[in-house]
């Protein structure tokens, strides 16, 4: 009796636990799944948080680049509104990567500065003081000048300005240190229409348009004896362009330079097809190789196209030009036949 009633109590004891345990299995099992949701809903919601987040940055980002108006404005606060409108006139190209470089920025204005000074101050009128070097004015040479006119001096400085906006700033800074735009000058007893001074002075004389000084002749001037500075700064192959001669040809005035040319009434400067026949624009251009030199030099900055058209005809006015145009595009590379003829 004590023994069933002892089976009967053990019995229920089993059921008892069987049914307490898979009722807290079951507890166990929704609490697990409860949290599995919740932590699943953090990690979308973290994830999500996340995306926006970056998304939102990725749009700032954007938002921050300045543009290029924006950039030139910056610049235009920092240095000068000249500044800003020079930059407008540069290429596209080059001043979409000019702004994206402080230091080429600053390196562009201190060219654009040195530029502006030398334009207001560097291109001169006057004939006072001693604008040539003492041996000049001695016997021999007799340097002698008269000043500019006044009524020539705003025509005068715009026409130099053009012939240097043709050069790069930093060819014109490395090799001119002032250009003088005179009514008058004489060497030797003979009236010149310009002359240089290694290794940075330029010579122009301007007595007005009627005895003619004018715009395209005084310009000429200027480019053809800046390129006897740059010939003297930078050497030039003299070899190559002498054996584009014909055979045996000797420059008629190398022992003065081109004053006994002047003298003799040799220094005719209008085009001679029988001189573009042996490689040569005009007479004065046999004077000397840098008379012929500049004689290419003062006309392929001109942008004429009747004289491409001219040199085209002839092989050796060809051969001289393509020599030329080798030199300037080794003090630059924007020298090139399509820039000279795009002038």
């Amino acid at each position: 009796m004590k023994s069933n009633k002892l089976y009967i109590i053990t019995a229920a004891l089993v059921l008892f636990l069987t049914f307490s345990f898979s009722a807290a299995c079951e507890k166990i099992s929704d609490v697990t799944e409860e949290s599995a949701a919740e932590i699943t809903d953090v990690i979308t919601d973290v994830l999500e948080d996340e995306a926006e987040e970056k998304e939102e940055n990725e749009i700032i980002e954007v938002e921050e680049e300045p543009t290029a108006q924006e950039k030139l404005d910056e610049i235009e606060q920092q240095y000068s509104p000249e500044f800003r409108l020079y930059l407008e006139t540069l290429d596209e190209s080059y001043l979409e990567n000019l702004l994206d470089d402080d230091n080429a920025v600053e390196q562009e204005y201190d060219l654009f500065d040195w530029r502006d000074t030398f334009y207001e101050n560097n291109i001169i009128f006057t004939a006072d003081g001693n604008i040539f070097p003492s041996s000049w004015y001695g016997s021999g040479i007799d340097a002698k000048a008269e000043s500019l006119s006044a009524g020539e001096i705003e025509r005068s400085k715009r026409i130099i300005i053009t012939a240097l906006d043709k050069y790069p700033t930093q060819l014109l800074k490395n090799n001119l240190k002032s250009v003088y735009v005179l009514k008058s000058m004489s060497f030797y007893g003979v009236n010149y229409g310009g002359t240089n001074l290694p290794p940075d002075i330029v010579y122009a004389a301007n007595d007005g348009v009627g005895m003619g000084g004018t715009d395209i002749v005084v310009e000429q001037t200027f480019h053809h004896e800046f390129s006897s500075v740059l010939k003297y700064n930078y050497g030039f192959d003299e070899m190559a362009w002498r054996q584009i001669n014909p055979a045996g040809f000797v420059y008629f005035d190398e022992a003065t330079g081109g004053s006994g040319a002047i003298k003799a009434g040799k220094a005719s400067q209008v085009f001679d097809p029988k001189g573009h026949e042996i490689g040569f624009l005009y007479e004065y251009a046999e004077s000397t190789l840098e008379n012929d030199l500049n004689s290419f030099a003062e006309n392929i900055f001109m942008g004429d196209e009747s004289f491409f058209d001219t040199v085209k005809n002839y092989e050796k006015l060809q051969m001289k030009l393509d020599l030329i145009v080798k030199f300037y595009n080794s003090l630059d590379p924007m020298f090139t036949i399509e820039y000279f003829k795009g002038l």
